[in-house]
């Protein structure tokens, strides 16, 4: 029976994992599909063999306290392919778990195709792990033209027809009451009542760093009249989330805990971290503050490699600054607000500008079909 080795290691990646996974068996695969993945790979029926909590990490000082677990990890995941020799391997996002297990297996003897759901961002730092990428994946598959041109020139196999989350987004239909209802706390937003959705993370570093200074946020936009909802991430792990839910409890501050997309959706602004949720925000035409904030050390570290570059996807997308970036000392609640402001006080006519921009944006984002376009490439190889 044929199988498929399939990992991700943060919240983004599953989801295009459970995407594939269902696509695989949409299209009659009904070999093992097993690996290291999270809830919603679970859910859409990956047989979990680890699961990924251990790896929602960001920073340079915050990876490295978890390297002891990491290495662990990956020496077990490899062991466990080298033993039952899937027929391929596809990855998605953490290249820093991923990379090292791809060429730990290829130089002990694995010799099935591996493909690489959002590979590294070569074109932004660490230009030399573009050899890695040629030298053991078989196929990449980069979310953004950009990406696909960039390892098209270093002569990378990298294929693109768009980013996954076009077709996700396309004709999607709101559900304002729905939201609305399921929203906890005091005081849940009215009909024609100010909302700003505030997003900390899907890691416990992240809510570590960010949930204080939105929490000054929530707190300042009270005062305003404008209704702050958090949003709890569903990719949480199970004591970060129940640390996040005490602090929203005790603090008696409103909070969704369905898909983030939904609150944005319902909202009239965003604030939170970067990461796939400027791209969700993008989708919406919502617009979005975008705050990243690490340990020190890895700020040091991250402005050396990273001189210069863009975190959020709007704005990569853009060559500019479209939506503004908090970056560390100045990720502050006062900043935040200001550009919270700046958007809410905006005319008409300056808000239509700035749509049609992201409107502009979205289109370069690529066609639907993307996880269909993967699936069918990926089963192709299997005969």
């Amino acid at each position: 029976m044929k199988s498929i080795f399939m990992s991700a290691g943060e919240v983004s990646g599953d989801h295009y994992i459970a995407r594939i996974a269902g696509a695989f068996r949409d299209k009659g695969f009904d070999g093992r599909i097993y690996g290291m993945c999270g809830s919603e790979s679970r859910d859409a029926g990956v047989e979990a063999a680890w699961r990924n909590d251990g790896l929602h990490v960001v920073g340079i000082s915050e990876a490295a306290r978890s390297l002891g677990g990491i290495i662990r990890l990956m020496r077990e995941i490899r062991e466990n392919i080298l033993a039952t020799r899937p027929d391929v391997l596809v990855v998605a996002d953490s290249p820093d778990f991923h990379l090292p297990l791809i060429k730990s297996v290829r130089e002990k003897g694995y010799g099935g195709k591996i493909f690489y759901i959002s590979p590294p961002s070569v074109w932004a730092w660490r230009k030399y792990r573009v050899k890695s990428l040629i030298k053991f994946v078989d196929v990449c598959y980069p979310l953004f033209a950009f990406e696909h041109e960039y390892l098209k020139r270093a002569r990378c196999d990298t294929r693109w027809i768009g980013h996954p989350l076009t077709e996700e987004f396309l004709n999607r239909v709101g559900k304002r009451d729905k939201v609305t209802g399921d929203i906890k706390g005091p005081c849940t937003p009215r009909e024609g009542e100010t909302v700003v959705a505030l997003l900390p993370g899907s890691r416990k570093s992240e809510i570590k760093h960010l949930y204080p200074v939105l929490s000054e946020v929530y707190r300042s936009l009270e005062e305003r009249g404008v209704k702050a909802v958090f949003s709890v991430a569903s990719g949480l792990s199970g004591s970060t989330r129940e640390m996040f839910l005490k602090n929203l409890t005790e603090a008696d501050q409103r909070y969704y805990e369905g898909p983030g997309r939904d609150i944005m959706d319902v909202s009239d602004a965003v604030a939170g971290s970067s990461g796939t949720a400027t791209a969700e925000a993008l989708l919406l035409r919502r617009y979005m503050i975008v705050l990243y904030k690490v340990n020190p050390l890895s700020f040091v570290v991250g402005s050396l490699l990273l001189k210069g570059v863009k975190f959020a996807i709007p704005n990569l997308l853009a060559g500019e600054y479209f939506y503004p970036e908090l970056i560390q000392g100045k990720a502050t609640a006062a900043n935040a607000l200001r550009e919270i402001r700046a958007w809410l006080d905006m005319s008409k006519a300056e808000r239509g500008e700035r749509t049609e921009k992201m409107n502009e944006l979205v289109k370069m984002m690529g066609r639907p079909g993307v996880c269909d376009f993967w699936a069918d490439e990926i089963l192709g190889v299997l005969g």
